[in-house]
């Protein structure tokens, strides 16, 4: 009887342990499966949030240097567009909406009608600017067209005696390969004063050089014919934007 309770006290023993293993087994699988669905849920959730395109840029030209953020969300299957520019103590707040005009293979032709609304924090005097804009944008095969023409309006709450102005940019540039597009560039500065006076007109080149995937770095090198006395009339802007 000695020799049996020994066996029944080592079976007991084995039981428990074999117990004990495959609830930690089926414990670790059951965290494991937890996790895994967890990492899928977050997953699915950064590819939705990824689904949404959006771009970003820093510049430099005559106006100093801005930083540009923008993205577009498809509401009630209506795809619109939002951009923050901040420079300095300036921030402005752009709402549009996409009109895709015509869609090829070859060719489509997007508008772009935006407004915009400015703020100078260096005061407490609310929005300074209006910005009305339009935006267009013709690819077509390697060539790739873009305008952007933008009025700005100052509130009296800013000044009583700012010039409002119109400005338009356009460009034209052919895709040499993967990596370079160049082309013309023309833009000008109108003021609205007593009249339409030109400020600025820009005639020059541009290149984009890609900077690894989304990567673009443009350069503009145009000569001013609105140049001072003194001025060389040379003149230009560096750009680098990133999209997803």
């Amino acid at each position: 009887m000695k020799i049996n309770a020994h066996w029944l006290t080592y079976l007991l023993v084995i039981i428990c342990v074999v117990s004990v293993a495959g609830f930690s087994t089926a414990f670790a699988d059951s965290h494991e499966a937890e996790e895994s669905h967890a990492e899928h849920e977050e997953g699915a959730a950064a590819e939705e949030k990824a689904s949404i395109p959006g771009w970003f840029r820093v510049d430099t030209d005559s106006l100093g240097t801005n930083f540009l953020i923008g993205a577009t969300h498809v509401v009630g299957g209506i795809p619109l567009a939002s951009t923050i520019y901040i420079g300095g103590t300036r921030g402005e707040y752009d709402f549009g909406v996409v009109l895709p005009v015509v869609k090829g293979d070859s060719m489509s032709l997007t508008l772009l009608p935006t407004l915009g609304v400015g703020f100078d924090y260096a005061g407490a005097n609310g929005p300074a600017t209006l910005f009305p804009q339009m935006f267009v944008f013709l690819p077509a095969g390697k060539f790739y067209f873009q305008s952007w023409t933008i009025g700005t309006f100052f509130l009296p709450s800013f000044s009583d005696d700012a010039t409002n102005t119109v400005y338009t940019r356009n460009r034209l540039t052919y895709k040499i390969n993967d990596t370079v597009d160049l082309g013309p560039q023309f833009e000008t500065v109108l003021g609205l004063v007593d009249g339409v006076t030109p400020f600025s007109t820009i005639i020059g080149g541009r290149i984009n050089i890609a900077y690894g995937e989304n990567n673009t770095l443009g350069v503009l090198v145009g000569y001013d014919l609105e140049k001072g006395e003194d001025d060389t009339g040379l003149t230009g802007r560096l750009s680098f934007t990133r999209t997803w």
